[in-house]
């Protein structure tokens, strides 16, 4: 604890001379679930001032990460509703450098049945209209690999949901490039991959100084730099599945379901947590790219 106390404290006061010489870039972040992704890695990686956060749905079944979120960022916005285009519409305040976003994804993965568009969980549009509203200089997205062959509807062809992506990042001026990245490779303890997407603002591409070096050899760097998989290796579900039970608790079998609605919505919380380790790894693309800016 007192590692991460140590560099929660670092990144605090770098990330306040940075914002006092007014180089911060603002992050607006969508589908946060409980903060654990994106929002963290903004804060480690000392290059962003979170200004913004947004919940799935405006509904009961919320409420346990609204509460979450309010703990953990109690001095910033937080939004309802990812679907409510007036939020972008009718937005006060600094414009955000930087959109990003942890979608659900049951609509892609490969354990589910992959009705892309027609799951009523995918919110990607809703992310890209956000996006095509606020006109960020770049957004990240991240979701399983299963999101790059995903039919956008059923009897559809493979991939024709990430290829309607791209066209949709096209049309509203954006260049993207995306990744996929085993958790292995970071020291992370939660098993499987994730596809990252870095798209970057047209405007903001035509002021390069020099062409980027290719992101897949930035990551590679990255992964020398922690180690090689075989040494340390992901292996836990992002589920913690111990605890302690009180004693009302002691008669009821292992395995019987408690009932207990803030047992249930913690798992589902925890279960679509975005390692911040993984998350970093396009907020450093980001600011790799924003330093290429004449």
């Amino acid at each position: 604890m007192s590692i991460w106390y140590a560099r929660q404290t670092t990144a605090y006061f770098t990330a306040t001379i940075l914002k006092s010489l007014n180089v911060l870039l603002t992050q607006l972040d969508l589908c946060s679930g409980i903060g654990a992704g994106f929002p963290v890695a903004g804060i480690v990686t000392e290059g962003f001032e979170l200004v913004g956060l947004c919940d799935l749905i405006a509904d009961r079944e919320h409420e346990y990460i609204r509460d979450i979120l309010l703990q953990r960022f109690p001095y910033v916005s937080i939004f309802h509703d990812v679907r409510e285009r007036s939020h972008w519409q009718l937005w006060r305040g600094q414009l955000p450098s930087l959109i990003s976003a942890s979608p659900p994804c049951p609509p892609f993965s490969l354990e589910g049945k992959r009705l892309g568009a027609d799951d009523p969980r995918d919110c990607i549009p809703a992310v890209t209209d956000a996006i095509a509203i606020l006109q960020p200089k770049f957004a990240v997205i991240e979701n399983v690999p299963g999101l790059l062959t995903c039919p956008i509807r059923s009897g559809e062809p493979p991939g024709s949901y990430f290829r309607n992506l791209l066209r949709t990042f096209d049309s509203i001026g954006y260049d993207a490039e995306w990744v996929c990245v085993s958790s292995a490779y970071f020291e992370t303890p939660w098993i499987g991959a994730r596809l990252l997407l870095v798209a970057t603002s047209r405007r903001v591409v035509q002021q390069f100084n020099q062409e980027p070096t290719p992101w897949y050899e930035q990551v590679r760097g990255q992964v020398q730099a922690v180690g090689i998989a075989g040494e340390k290796s992901g292996s836990q579900s992002r589920i913690f599945r111990g605890g302690f039970r009180i004693a009302e608790e002691l008669d009821r079998p292992i395995g019987v379901k408690s009932g207990d609605p803030v047992v249930r919505q913690r798992r589902s919380a925890l279960g679509n947590c975005l390692d911040p380790r993984l998350a970093a790894i396009a907020l450093h693309r980001v600011l790799y790219l924003d330093s290429l800016i004449k």
